[in-house]
């Protein structure tokens, strides 16, 4: 039966907690270091593909947490379709193949969540998150049809070069996501906190590009 009042109602606390998430998730991925000293491409399509990789770890971490995670971690997908949305919008007045663009980068979130979720298990299998061993030069570029975590972040954030900000990049993921799995970082509202980007340069590609 249709709920007349419902209109009227504010955002569910699901929704309000995920829209201050995925303020976090996009502040993060714009972080200055990851495209000064990392080297990642300060363009729409890397912007967007740091953002989905932030995204798809904090998905996973609220994935864990089962039905008391559901409601948020659906919240948090639409937040990004409306974020696309806008901004899709902003880049491309007038365009009418806006909405299908739009669909496209949302389907590219779940198609990289398979991805990325299949690379956190082979991980796992390996222990390399246990040890945390980063790839050395000739491992990081590979394509994404390694599905290894590595490969993946060669080919979709650095188009399959840069071995050394692969291997941060690489070092970092793993950090963000073995503090989330460890419960070391809390998903309250406005309070996810990530690591510092800068902390995994290695010392001899530190400043360098």
């Amino acid at each position: 039966m249709f709920n007349f009042f419902a209109l009227f109602r504010g955002p569910s606390q699901a929704a309000r907690k995920a829209t201050e998430l995925y303020g976090s998730i996009v502040t993060q991925a714009r972080q200055p270091a990851f495209y000064i000293d990392y080297g990642v491409p300060d363009v729409a399509e890397k912007r967007y593909e740091l953002i989905v990789l932030h995204l798809v770890v904090v998905l996973e971490r609220l994935r864990a947490a089962q039905d008391r995670g559901d409601a948020v971690r659906q919240e948090l997908v639409e937040a990004f379709v409306r974020d696309l949305d806008g901004s899709i919008r902003e880049m491309a007045v007038g365009d009418t193949k806006v909405p299908s663009n739009v669909k496209k980068a949302a389907a590219g979130l779940l198609d990289r969540d398979v991805l990325y979720r299949q690379a956190f298990a082979a991980e796992d299998d390996t222990g390399l998150q246990q040890t945390g061993s980063a790839p050395d030069s000739s491992s990081a570029e590979r394509s994404a049809d390694d599905m290894t975590l590595v490969g993946l972040l060669s080919e979709l954030v650095f188009d399959g070069g840069n071995a050394r900000g692969t291997q941060a990049l690489y070092s970092y993921t793993l950090a963000v996501r073995q503090a989330l799995r460890n419960g070391q970082t809390d998903l309250a509202p406005g309070d996810l906190i990530f690591a510092r980007p800068e902390d995994y340069l290695t010392e001899v590609g530190r400043g360098s590009r």
